[in-house]
C-alpha cells in the first residue's frame, strides 16, 4: 500500500493507493491521522510533493520511509527551462511531468490554480518553454481589500466574469475575469495546446473559461508516480 502526499501552502493533500489504483483520499492529513486509521500501519511506500519545509519534518516523523520528490534537469522526456533546475517548486515540475506523460509530443499548457496560480508551457518536444507565477483568487481578494478602504465584500465568491452590477460581483468578476483572459490568451498563442487545470480551484475556474480544458484534480499526485515509476 502507499500514500502519496502533495503539502501546499496550506493543506496536505493525500491519495491511498493498493494495486488496484487509489483505495482513498482527502485535503487533510493531520486531521484524518488524529483519528488513527487502520491503513497507516499497512503504508510501505510513502511520496511525497512538498513546498513547506516545516510541513516536511513532520512527515518524516510521521512515516520514516517518506521519498519526497525534487526537481529535476530532465525526466521521462521532460526538460526543466530553470538554469538551476532545483529551484522550481516540485509541484510545478509534477504537474508538467504529469501533463507529458498523460500527452507526449503535444504542446501542453499546465494551469495550477491554488494559493497562487502558476501557468507553465511544454512544447511538443517536451522542453519547459517557460511559465509565470501570480496571485490566486483569494490572494488577489484579500489584497485588493486590505490596501482600499472604500472596497468592501465579503469572503464568499460569486462566480461569474459578466460586467459587476454590485461591489462583490465588481471585484469577484473582475479577478475571475482577468485570470481567465490570461489563460485565453495564451491558448490563442498556442492553439494546437492541450490546456490541463488542477489545484484547489480549478473546478471554478473550468467554467468560466470559453472552450474545454481538461481537469485533473490529483495532477501533482499523478505527477509523483511518474517521477517515482518511470
Amino acid at each position: 500500500m502507499r500514500l502519496e502526499l502533495d503539502v501546499g501552502n496550506t493543506r496536505i493533500k493525500w491519495r491511498l493507493c493498493d494495486h488496484r489504483g487509489r483505495f482513498d483520499g482527502g485535503l487533510d492529513l493531520k486531521q484524518v491521522l488524529l483519528e488513527a486509521p487502520a491503513w497507516v500501519g499497512l503504508v510501505e511506500d510513502v511520496w511525497v510533493s512538498s513546498v513547506d519545509e516545516e510541513q516536511n519534518l513532520w512527515i518524516a516523523e510521521q512515516f520514516p520511509q517518506a521519498k519526497f520528490a525534487h526537481s529535476e534537469v530532465a525526466h521521462a522526456g521532460l526538460s526543466n527551462s530553470y538554469q538551476d533546475p532545483h529551484k522550481m517548486g516540485v509541484d510545478r515540475w509534477l504537474v508538467m511531468l504529469a501533463a507529458w506523460h498523460k500527452n507526449p509530443e503535444q504542446v501542453n499548457i499546465i494551469v495550477d490554480a491554488g494559493t497562487a496560480i502558476t501557468l507553465d508551457i511544454v512544447d511538443a518536444f517536451g522542453r519547459h518553454v517557460g511559465g509565470y507565477i501570480c496571485p490566486g483568487f483569494h490572494l488577489m481578494k484579500s489584497a485588493l481589500l486590505a490596501e482600499t478602504s472604500g472596497v468592501l465584500a465579503e469572503a464568499q465568491w460569486q462566480i461569474g466574469r459578466a460586467p459587476g452590477q454590485s461591489t462583490q460581483q465588481c471585484v469577484d468578476h473582475g479577478i475571475q475575469d482577468m485570470v481567465a483572459c490570461w489563460i485565453e490568451h495564451h491558448r490563442q498563442l498556442q492553439p494546437e495546446a492541450k490546456v490541463w487545470i488542477t489545484g484547489g480551484n480549478a473546478e471554478a475556474l473550468s467554467t468560466l473559461l470559453v472552450e474545454a480544458v481538461e481537469l485533473v484534480p490529483d495532477m501533482v499526485l499523478d505527477g509523483l508516480q511518474v517521477h517515482f515509476t518511470k
